[in-house]
Order: C-alpha cells, then structure tokens, then sequence
C-alpha cells in the first residue's frame, strides 16, 4: 500500500505543480498559494469530516510545523516556476525535497544500503546539470540582452529552498499518528493559508487573471489530494522510501512542460534529468 500510494502522491504532484506554474505565470506567486492553499484547504476539511480520527496535541503541532515549511515552500517554488523553466526548476526542488527526508531517516536510525547513498551522489550531479542554462546567444535581429545571469542564481537558489522547506513538510507530516487522521493536514493548511496572505500583504501583488485563478484552485485540489496520498504512504512504510518516491513528481511535470509548452533543454540538462530520475530510483532501491 505505501508503495503505490507514493506513486499516487508523485504523479498527482506533478500534475498540480505544472497547473500552479502556468497559474503563477498569470498571476504572482503568492497570489496563485493563497488560492491553492483555500482550495485545498476545503478539500481536506471535507475529507477529515468524512474519514474522522482524533488528532493529539502532538498530530496538531506536527501540522502547524508542516503548514509553515510548505507554506514557505509553496511560494518560493510558484515563484522559481513562474520565472525559470518548469522542467528545470521541478527537478531541482524535487532533489532536494528527497535528501532532506533521507538524512532525517538516517539520523532516526534508518539505514538504506550503500545504493540509496550512491543515489543521493547522483542527485548532486544532476542538480547541476539540470540547474546550467544552455547559452543563448544574442539575434541580432533582435535587441533582447541574453538572460541575467543573477536572475537565474536566484531562481536556482529558489528552487533549492522551495526543496528545502518542501522535505521539511513531508518529515513533519511523516510524524503524525495514525489515529490523527487527515486533520493534521487541516492544520497545516490554514497556517500555510497564513503565511502565504502575510506575504501578499508584504508583496500586494496587484495581478487578476480569471484562467489563472481556475489553474490555481485546480492545483491547490490535486496537491491536497498528492498530500493525502503521501500521508498513507508515510504512514505506511519507511521515510526514507516513501520520501525519495513521492519525489519523484517532476516527472509528470516535464512530460506536460514539453507536451503541453514545447520547452526544449540543451543535451546536459537532458542527462542531468536523466541522472535525477535514476538518483530517485537508486535511492528508492536502495
């Protein structure tokens, strides 16, 4: 059960994540969290009231922990999406979504083999790989000056704490008891609902766009959805699998980023791809 409701939570994930990017590129990021954030908000109270459980002081708090991390997360990774490539920007966040929880594992005496570690090598590479923009040389029937080369630091450095605080979210909800339910989810998603508007209110994003709201509260529903799934999962089986598997999501994201927006990547940032889907399999494995 734990494997395929990782799986689950993976491609729901990935789904999610490319509708909330298009919705970012329409609308700014904090804007796109607050909406997702509501509609999955509504959708995990109605599937708490449905399933029950009786959450401790402990499940309550984890939740809070978690609604902070993945707030934050949420944000930064809207908005590396909205201004870099989702099939670059995914990936990364993803990598680092699964080391976190794989060193949390470790240090709560957890112990993967030595593929998990040599996994974990493969994901450093890939990072770079996939995180190197192909040069892009002026057209000089154009006046468009090449890329900021600080612009793409930041989006990169977006991308590695939207991971970051990503993996933080998936080891706190990994601490919650069974018996709690969904309800910890309940809990994380009105602090994140919190934290996000605090940001708007310091950003006062001015931007409205109708399509760009429907992709958002699509994304906040399937997120919920992944998150529940994940829930099952970790509940279920090992942190150090469960976590490494649910990040797997960037791949249905540069499916539908390539299919769906014909984004092109230059050769090493396709083996860098390829070297992430086979650090997250290795470190699954492992």
């Amino acid at each position: 059960m734990a494997l395929i409701a990782a799986v689950l939570s993976a491609l729901t994930f990935g789904v999610s994540d490319f509708l909330g990017g298009l919705s970012a590129k329409r609308l700014s990021a904090a804007t796109t969290g607050v909406i997702a954030e509501l509609s999955g908000l509504a959708v995990v109270f109605i599937a708490s009231v449905i399933v029950g459980g009786s959450p401790s002081t402990a499940d309550w708090i984890w939740g809070i922990v978690a609604g902070v991390s993945g707030g934050v997360g949420l944000v930064a990774f809207y908005w590396a999406m909205s201004k870099g490539k989702m099939s670059v920007v995914a990936p990364v966040a993803a990598l680092m979504s699964a080391i976190l929880p794989l060193l949390i594992g470790l240090l709560t005496g957890e112990r993967p083999s030595a593929v998990a570690f040599s996994g974990t090598l493969l994901a450093l590479l890939a990072i770079v790989l996939v995180s190197r923009e192909p040069g892009d040389p002026v057209d000089p029937l154009e006046s468009k000056p090449p890329t900021d080369r600080r612009v793409q630091r930041r989006i990169l450095i977006a991308a590695i704490g939207s991971g970051l605080a990503i993996g933080g979210y998936i080891v706190a909800v990994a601490q919650t008891s069974k018996a709690s339910g969904f309800w910890p989810l309940v809990a994380g998603r009105f602090t994140a609902t919190l934290v996000i508007c605090a940001v708007m209110i310091q950003l006062r994003p001015s931007s409205s766009d109708r399509r760009g709201s429907v992709l958002a509260l699509g994304a906040g529903a399937l997120d919920v959805c992944a998150n529940m799934l994940f829930v099952i999962a970790a509940r279920n089986g090992l942190l150090t699998l469960v976590g490494v598997i649910g990040a797997m999501y960037p791949a249905s994201t540069v499916v539908l980023a390539r299919a769906l927006l014909h984004e092109r990547l230059a050769r090493h940032q396709l083996i860098g791809l390829a070297l992430a889907a086979l650090a997250v399999t290795a470190i699954a494995v492992g």
